[in-house]
This record gives structure tokens, C-alpha cells and sequence, in this order.
């Protein structure tokens, strides 16, 4: 199968989770609809019987389990609102690497069509893995009511949370609480798939940018090595041949830098918010699975600490090929060009060396380091919160 065929496919999966939630802005026709004022009613329904559960909470246990998903509420909330505001920027991204990598190269060399073929599958890999943990997670989630009402004969809500007015002990509040937060739960997983998913998909683009840029270089290369030898450096024939192909790499490293920035103003807002989100609701689910015997909260803490993890997996895989591309353009034979372009050249260089990175605000860059010194904060916070419940006894 070609890889514009493997893309098409993928394309459908994720365009189809985007028109469940009311959020396919990877269209430049995308407009609100009925979907999304459904997404945005969910999330505000979900603060509602937060704080009716907050209110009515018999004990401290239970307050803090409905603070449990506090986290991913917010996460959810800004998400929506972060997109919305940048959904023109989502569509050319998403036209600009359909067109540049799969229909441009569509017709090929081997070496451009394995590059593009290679990356696509491993997208598709990983869209797989994401899609089957985080629909597992939704099924841990859904049995516990189940085993609390067959095995320990208690009934319980799906969530911590608690509708005004409906009795949950009744046969019909029961039925009625758990469809309502199975129907958030579901909105949440097809979001949290959609949203993860595709910031996946705009950096490994990135990094198909960059296997393409590195065969322009290298084709470049051998070919500027040919002419050099039947040209000699000063003739119009040799200056022509410099100017248009080098012209040709200034230009896809133009549309590579473009799609760079583009992808760093859509993600700026939205990576602080899965960073604090995801460090928030781990540390506080830690604190839950120290003090109560609610199993679910092990699931979440899983989740959040994956999704802290890929986003700054990815950031770590931005810097890196950021940095291969400035190898790249170094490695040019840029002493056999003419004197006009090789000036040319030590522009592409220098804005080739600006800072590539998805800043998280004041705590530095998003990539693995940051990740490491996030788990070690996260760490000193829940040995802290064991150590003062060692001292009540």
C-alpha cells in the first residue's frame, strides 16, 4: 500500500474523531456546530456536579475524590478553547504537510517515497497503541461500578460526582448517573485520542520535513560535485545551475521553518496546559491512592503520566531534528558556491539556528529533561504527603 493511501486512512480515523467532538478544524470550512456546543454542555455539566459533589461530600475522602479529575477538566476545558481560537492555523498546517510531503512526492525517488512510507507507519503504530490504552483505561473505568454492585454489593457512580436531585441507591438514579458518566467518559476519551494524536502526527511530520530536506542536500551534493568537474567555477552555466537549485532548497527549508512556527503557536498555549493538568492530577491522585482503596485512581495516574510523557517525548523529538537540519544545511558545500549564493546561504544558516523549542512557560523547555525534573518534583510531593501521614499514624 502507497503512503498516501496508509495516510488517507489514517486521515478518515482521525477526521472521524474530530466530527464526534465537534472539532474537525483541520478544514478551512470548519465551523462551530451542534457537536461542539455538545463538547463545550459536557464539560460545564461536569463543573456542575463537581461542585454539587463537593457540597454534598460526607467526609474528606470524598471531597478529594471529586477533585480527582479537577485536572482533566480544566485540561479539557482550555484544550477546546486554545483550539477554537487557533483552528484557522490547524488547517493550513494540516493542508501544508498533505501537500508537501504526500502529493508532492508522491511520484518520487525511492529514497523520498521510503522516508515518507517509513514515518507514516510508524504514525499509524502509534495511533494504534494510544487508541487501545486509552479505550482500556475507559473499560477499567466502566467496570468498577460493576464489581462494586455484583461483588461487594454496593452501588457506586462511574465518577465521584452526583446529580442534583437523583438518588443513585434507586434502581433509576443508579441507571441514570452511570449513562450520563459514560457518556462524559466517552467525550472525554474520543477528546484526550484526538488531541494527542494529532499534536503526534504535526511532529513526526516534522520529522518527515527534515528526512526530505536531508535527500534535497545530499542529491544537491552529488550533483554540484558533477557539474563542478565539467564546469569550471565562474561560468554562466555553473552560476545558473547554483542559483536554481539552491533556490529550491531556500525554499522547502522557507516552507519547513513555516510549518515549524505554525505548529509552535498552535501547541505554545496548549503544552503548558498538559503539563500543569497532568502534574496536578498525579500528585493529587497519589495523595488518593495513599489514603482510600478507590482502585480507579491508579488508571489516572497511568494516563496522566503518559501524556505528560509523549508531549514531551515529542518535544525532545523537535530539538533533535531541529538540530540535524542545522547539520544538514553545515554539511552543504556551500565553499563551491558562487559568492551571491553562498551570502544566501549564511542567511538559510542563521535562521536555521533559531530556537526550535515549545517553550513551557517558566519552567523551560518541553522535552525529556523537563519531564525528568517534573517527576522528581512530583516525587518529593508525594514522599512529603506519605511522610506527614506516616506522623498522624
Amino acid at each position: 500500500m502507497e503512503a498516501s493511501e496508509k495516510f488517507s486512512q489514517f486521515e478518515r480515523y482521525i477526521r472521524t474523531l474530530c466530527n464526534i467532538i465537534g472539532f474537525d478544524v483541520m478544514t478551512e470550512t470548519w465551523k462551530k456546530s451542534y457537536r461542539t456546543y455538545m463538547s463545550i454542555f459536557l464539560c460545564s455539566q461536569y463543573l456542575i456536579l463537581m461542585v454539587y459533589s463537593l457540597i454534598i461530600a460526607s467526609d474528606t475522602f470524598e471531597l478529594f475524590k471529586s477533585l480527582s479529575f479537577l485536572g482533566f477538566f480544566f485540561q479539557c476545558s482550555l484544550k477546546m478553547y486554545y483550539t477554537i481560537q487557533q483552528a484557522p492555523q490547524y488547517a493550513v498546517n494540516f493542508c501544508c504537510l498533505k501537500e508537501a510531503i504526500y502529493e508532492r512526492h508522491s511520484k518520487g525517488t525511492l529514497a523520498q517515497k521510503t522516508t515518507v512510507a517509513r514515518i507514516i507507519d510508524l504514525l499509524v503504530l502509534v495511533t494504534k497503541a494510544i487508541s487501545v490504552l486509552y479505550t482500556s483505561s475507559l473499560f477499567i473505568f466502566s467496570l468498577y461500578p460493576a464489581y462494586m454492585y455484583f461483588v461487594v454489593h454496593v452501588k457506586v457512580p462511574i465518577f465521584p460526582l452526583y446529580i442534583p436531585g437523583i438518588n443513585i441507591y434507586s434502581a433509576y438514579g443508579y441507571g441514570i448517573t452511570n449513562s450520563f458518566h459514560m457518556l462524559i467518559a466517552v467525550y472525554g476519551l474520543f477528546g484526550a485520542l484526538t488531541s494527542d494524536i494529532v499534536f503526534i502526527m504535526f511532529v513526526v511530520h516534522f520529522v518527515t520535513y527534515g528526512g526530505l530536506f536531508k535527500i534535497e542536500c545530499e542529491q544537491f551534493d552529488q550533483d554540484l560535485s558533477g557539474v563542478f568537474q565539467h564546469c569550471e567555477w565562474r561560468t554562466a552555466v555553473y552560476k545558473t545551475f547554483c542559483r536554481q537549485r539552491m533556490r529550491a532548497i531556500y525554499q522547502y527549508h522557507q516552507s519547513v521553518i513555516f510549518y515549524l512556527e505554525s505548529m509552535q503557536e498552535c501547541y505554545r498555549n496548549i503544552c503548558v496546559v498538559q503539563v500543569a493538568s497532568c502534574s496536578l492530577s498525579t500528585v493529587f491522585n497519589l495523595f488518593l491512592a495513599l489514603t482510600t482503596d478507590w482502585y480507579a485512581t491508579y488508571g489516572f495516574i497511568v494516563i496522566s503520566v503518559f501524556q505528560l510523557f509523549v508531549y514531551c517525548l515529542m518535544g525532545t523529538v523537535m530539538q533533535i531534528m531541529n538540530e540535524r537540519m542545522i547539520d544538514y544545511i553545515s554539511n552543504l558545500p556551500w565553499y563551491m558556491l558562487p559568492t551571491e549564493e553562498q551570502k544566501q546561504f549564511k542567511f538559510m544558516l542563521a535562521r536555521s539556528q533559531l530556537s526550535a523549542e515549545i517553550m513551557i512557560r517558566s519552567v523551560g523547555p518541553m522535552n525529556m529533561e523537563t519531564f525528568t525534573d517534573i517527576m522528581q518534583k512530583m516525587y518529593s510531593a508525594f514522599a512529603m504527603m506519605y511522610s506527614f501521614l506516616v506522623d498522624l499514624g
